[in-house]
């Protein structure tokens, strides 16, 4: 993937990993637009960064990912590159009962979502040659510590 003069797409770009990416590739020349469900964080990033633009998206939402990417077509159809970063990891009690609501909450999230927002964009991905970024976390491997501190024997 060349690094510059891209129209790139990235979930979770009101926040930590996703707004650095942001405004590191949005530096380097490309156009870059970001998404997140908090529109003061968002407003934030774009108020710091001139030109880069902002989405509100609902990952977890169908509906709002079917808007979003029509209006990602429409506004940008230069698009070529998809940055699935948005994702979240909730505190639970992985020795306890498995909480059904934060169980879909996070498979939605961090997987349904960014399945179905790469479906929704992979015509307009493939007419530009795109690419397509997957970036999750080392959380799926090494838990944070506070997370152990909820395990009961």
């Amino acid at each position: 993937m060349n690094l510059t003069g891209n129209t790139i797409f990235i979930t979770g770009g009101g926040s930590g990993i996703g707004r650095a990416l942001a405004e590191a590739l949005h530096k380097r020349g490309n156009k870059v637009i970001i998404s997140g469900r908090r529109k003061g964080h968002l407003d934030a990033v774009v108020k710091a960064n001139p030109g880069i633009e902002a989405i509100e998206l609902d990952i977890a939402d169908p509906n709002s990912t079917k808007a979003a990417a029509k209006k990602l077509i429409r506004e940008h159809p230069s698009l070529n590159v998809l940055v699935n970063n948005a994702g979240i990891m909730e505190p639970d009690q992985a020795a306890g009962i498995i909480d059904d609501r934060l169980l879909t909450s996070t498979v939605t999230t961090n997987l349904l979502g960014p399945i179905r927002l790469t479906s929704a964009l992979m015509d307009q991905l493939r007419s530009r040659r795109g690419v397509i970024l997957y970036n999750t976390s080392v959380l799926a491997f090494v838990p944070l510590a506070f997370y152990g501190c909820l395990l009961r024997y």
